[in-house]
């Protein structure tokens, strides 16, 4: 019996993950739109003339595609280890992943290349960029849930930094970006802390890179920022894609460098809560351990 008696089929990992993907991780884009029906949102003036699945409107939207794809990719990811089976569930939680994106990304795009969305939209290019945060969170999704305990904190790092602009944008009018919340940090950079443990406390160690990693990708924000204020027709980068990358690594490494663009009662609370957690874990797991051996005595 044990564990495994309450884990099921991976099967039903494949259409739990295309859901989670889409509906949990474009959550705030959902509630904008019905927010607008509801009157509690005045609608935007860059809306496309009818509903995308996904946010494929205008340049703005570049961030909020970013962060809720990867938010999306990371829950979809984490679905692998509903089922005993860690390479069935792995495999199904990309392969239904990977089919949320799919069918959302190519019904968005045929909609807009019809006309549905405004003229400065640019859907391929859109894609292109859903496709990519997607991967990424899928990857950290599926190093939380399968990976070694010393990998689980730092595949959290992105998402960490990313998260308030996601819960910022269920707020009714609100845009998806990241503004660097401190509480939102905390709890993110603590439950991260503690799901960094597994059942030695050196793995506490774990901690380490994924402190140093949130760090330096708290300015993963603003650098999006500056990535989305340089699409304009005509621009550098408009011209050339690759180099938004260039402006992604300037701004994380000037923001990485100064000390005053970081919360540090953050990681204050972070540390707390996260040492929390883990000894939580940590005695749970030892209580188990002492009952299996009382069984057996």
């Amino acid at each position: 019996m044990g564990e495994s008696a309450y884990r099921v089929s991976a099967w039903w990992v494949l259409p739990i993950s295309t859901v989670v993907w889409w509906v949990c991780g474009f959550l705030p884009w959902l509630l904008q739109a019905l927010y607008e029906v509801m009157g509690l949102a005045e609608a935007s003036s860059v809306r496309s003339t009818g509903f995308l699945p996904l946010p494929f409107t205008a340049d703005d939207a570049v961030v909020g595609l970013v962060v809720m794809a990867l938010i999306g990719g990371l829950l979809g990811g984490l679905t692998a280890g509903i089922p005993a089976s860690a390479r069935a569930g792995a495999a199904a939680a990309t392969a239904g992943t990977l089919l949320a994106m799919s069918a959302a990304g190519g019904a968005s795009c045929l909609l807009a290349i019809r006309g549905s969305a405004p003229g400065d939209a640019a859907p391929l290019g859109m894609l292109v960029v859903t496709v990519a945060a997607g991967v990424v969170g899928l990857a950290a999704g599926l190093l939380v849930a399968l990976g070694p305990a010393v990998l689980r904190g730092p595949a959290l790092a992105l998402p960490v930094v990313l998260l308030d602009g996601w819960l910022w944008g269920l707020v009714p009018g609100n845009l998806v970006s990241p503004t660097g919340t401190w509480w939102i940090f905390a709890v993110a950079l603590g439950i991260a802390f503690g799901l960094a443990v597994d059942s030695r406390p050196l793995e506490l160690l774990g901690w380490l890179p994924t402190a140093g990693i949130v760090w330096v990708l708290q300015a993963a924000g603003p650098a999006l920022l500056a990535v989305q204020e340089n699409i304009w027709p005509g621009s550098a980068l408009t011209e050339n894609p690759l180099s938004a990358a260039a402006i992604v690594a300037h701004e994380l490494a000037s923001a990485a460098m100064a000390p005053d663009t970081h919360q540090l009662g953050a990681w204050v609370v972070a540390l707390l809560l996260g040492a929390a957690i883990a000894a939580l874990r940590l005695s749970r797991e030892a209580a188990d351990e002492s009952e299996l051996s009382e069984a057996w005595a």
